[in-house]
C-alpha cells in the first residue's frame, strides 16, 4: 500500500513470525538492460539502501542508506531462525576503492533496524592491458560480490566474488564479526584457472 522511498528493487526476504520483510536495490531498467552504465556507476546512481516493511500493514517502516559509494546493495540473506532478527546484505562494489562488502543488519531491543559493514573484500592489482575499459584506470580487479548464501544452521555465509573468481566462506557464528574460514579460486576477469578435471 505504501512503497516508501524505494524506487529500485532487487531482492527480498521475510520473517513471518516477526511480521517484517527486507528488500534491496540494484538499478532502474536502463541501468542494466544493456549492461552496467559506467557513468551511472561512477556517479553512485545505483541502489545503496535496504528497506524494511511491515508485512501486515503493507508499508515501509524504515530505510537504511548504506552509503552512496556502496553501489548495488543486492543480495539479502536473513537468519533462518526467525527468532534471530538479523541478516546480511552483499554490496557489489565500493566506488571509492573497488572493495566488495557485506553488511550485517539487525533489529535492536527497541524494534529499530540497524546495519554495519562487517566484511570488506579488497580488489586485486592487475595489468591494465588485461582489464576491460571501465577498470583500466584502476589497475585492479574488484571482487564484485554478486551472490551470498547463508547455511541452514546460520553458521556459514558463502560469498561469490565474480570479478576475482573466488568463493569465500565466512564463519558467522557471531554475525557482527564474520571470520574468513575458507576460499576457493575459480577464475575471474583476469585469472584463468583450469577446471579441476583438466578440461
Amino acid at each position: 500500500m505504501d512503497r516508501g522511498p524505494q524506487d529500485k528493487h532487487y531482492d527480498f526476504w521475510w520473517n513471518l513470525p516477526r511480521d517484517y520483510m527486507v528488500s534491496s536495490e540494484w538499478g532502474l531498467p536502463p541501468q542494466f538492460e544493456n549492461g552496467v552504465v559506467p557513468e551511472d556507476l561512477l556517479s553512485n546512481k545505483y541502489g545503496h539502501s535496504i528497506h524494511f516493511w511491515d508485512l501486515r500493514g503493507r508499508k515501509n517502516i524504515q530505510t537504511i542508506d548504506l552509503g552512496a559509494n556502496h553501489e548495488m546493495a543486492i543480495e539479502i540473506r536473513p537468519a533462518h531462525d526467525p527468532a534471530r532478527e538479523y541478516g546480511f546484505c552483499g554490496v557489489v562494489v565500493d566506488t571509492t576503492n573497488l572493495e566488495g562488502a557485506i553488511f550485517t543488519w539487525w533489529r535492536d531491543k527497541k524494534g529499530k533496524f540497524k546495519a554495519k559493514k562487517t566484511v570488506t573484500i579488497p580488489p586485486v592489482p592487475a595489468d591494465p592491458n588485461d582489464l576491460p575499459d571501465l577498470l583500466k584506470g584502476f589497475s585492479a580487479v574488484p571482487p564484485l560480490v554478486t551472490d551470498i548464501d547463508l547455511s541452514l544452521d546460520d553458521k556459514y555465509l558463502y560469498v561469490a566474488c565474480w570479478g576475482t573468481g573466488e568463493m569465500h566462506q565466512y564463519d558467522v557464528s557471531d554475525p557482527m564479526k564474520p571470520k574468513l574460514a575458507g576460499k576457493v579460486e575459480i577464475g575471474g576477469i583476469v585469472a584463468k584457472n583450469k577446471h579441476p578435471n583438466g578440461k
